[in-house]
């Protein structure tokens, strides 16, 4: 206990005075895209490789900021608004999601699992809600399954 005390004392609020600050730095940003890098900085280790970044305008924001979901669809589907909510049904039967299920819905559109865990269910053409969080994640919930999917959508 008096270990734990001195190392807070010592080592540990001082490094998280200074985290604080740093995030602040960066959500005092305004470009959406300078306010991104400054945070990807302060969660990047040391000698990392550096990832492949697409090329941004100056002043533009990416796309992936501006619309969660739509950066890996055609250009098409890209330029379509993708709503915080959609309520649909899955065409045919159902039987469950694993960690690369796709979803026909009956509006059309195609999503797939995201890394998802095994869920059993049987049902025909269920009704489905699909949600975008706060952060940007869409979930998949369908009817009288109490469990929910992360989604995104291929088309």
């Amino acid at each position: 206990m008096l270990r734990t005390l001195l190392w807070l004392a010592g080592v540990g609020l001082p490094a998280l005075a200074s985290a604080q600050t740093d995030l602040e730095r960066c959500a005092a940003i305004e470009a959406a895209a300078e306010r991104l890098a400054c945070f990807d900085a302060l969660t990047r280790t040391p000698g990392a490789r550096e990832p492949d970044a697409p090329q941004v305008q100056a002043g533009a924001a990416p796309a992936a900021v501006e619309r969660f979901g739509a950066e890996s669809l055609p250009a098409a589907a890209a330029a379509e608004p993708v709503p915080d909510r959609i309520e649909a049904r899955l065409k045919g039967r159902f039987a469950g999601w694993g960690k690369d299920t796709v979803f026909e819905l009956d509006n059309g559109q195609v999503w797939q699992c995201r890394n998802c865990r095994e869920v059993y269910h049987q049902a025909e053409s269920p009704r489905v809600v699909i949600r975008r969080s706060f952060t940007g994640v869409y979930w998949l919930k369908v009817e009288g399954l109490n469990q929910q999917a992360k989604v995104r959508r291929v088309k």
